[in-house]
């Protein structure tokens, strides 16, 4: 299959003076879900992809990637939802830059966090986020040194720390009450630290 620009190319504003791209060989790529659950329709995909699929092995690979595209989309979901990265209205490109920088390793650590709990809740938190987080965490909830946050329950506490509410009806939290209440954590981590780092100077 090849795929051709349109015929309107030149025709608009902001492509003008631009040459036409040339013609796009593409592969498509047919997935289905060859054994659903019982009551459940089929999953089925058509993929229209420009890296070769000319073989099962390479067709195979194609969709392998394509079913990562959940997790992508999350992940700029939480940059742009839960971090707000196209609210902070900077006008220079190298600051904006540095700032998807920074809010890019939040985004993954906060993603990262939501995955495991969904997967694996009853997993320690120790295995998805740094210790200190889970200390203070602790410290907050004010448990015992040596009782065991699951990763599904530091979750849920980080986000209530951003107004999310876990009543029933509820739901699984958001990006933004999860990204309010990672924010929170961060600050009370480095209080934490600092206030232990004084003690110990003191004596």
């Amino acid at each position: 299959m090849t795929l051709l620009a349109p015929r309107n190319w030149s025709d608009k504003p902001h492509r003008e003076g631009r040459p036409r791209p040339g013609p796009i060989r593409c592969w498509a790529v047919r997935v289905w879900e060859v054994d659903p659950p019982q009551g459940q329709d089929p999953a089925e995909w058509v993929i229209l992809t420009d890296e070769p699929a000319a073989d099962l092995a390479s067709a195979a690979r194609v969709a392998s990637w394509y079913a990562c595209r959940w997790l992508v989309e999350e992940y700029h979901k939480c940059l742009k939802t839960g971090c707000r990265i196209e609210q902070r209205q900077l006008q220079d490109g190298a600051r904006l830059e540095r700032l998807t920088g920074v809010l890019a390793v939040v985004a993954v650590r906060l993603l990262q966090l939501k995955h495991q709990a969904r997967l694996e809740p009853e997993a320690p938190a120790e295995g998805v986020v740094p210790e200190r987080y889970v200390k203070t965490m602790r410290a907050r909830l004010k448990l015992p040194r040596r009782t065991k946050l699951t990763v599904y329950q530091f979750w849920r506490e980080t986000a209530k720390m951003g107004g999310f509410l876990a009543r029933g009806g509820d739901g699984e939290p958001g990006w933004i009450t999860l990204w309010r209440g990672w924010h929170e954590l961060e600050l009370l981590t480095a209080g934490f630290e600092l206030g232990e780092t004084t003690r110990r100077r003191c004596g």
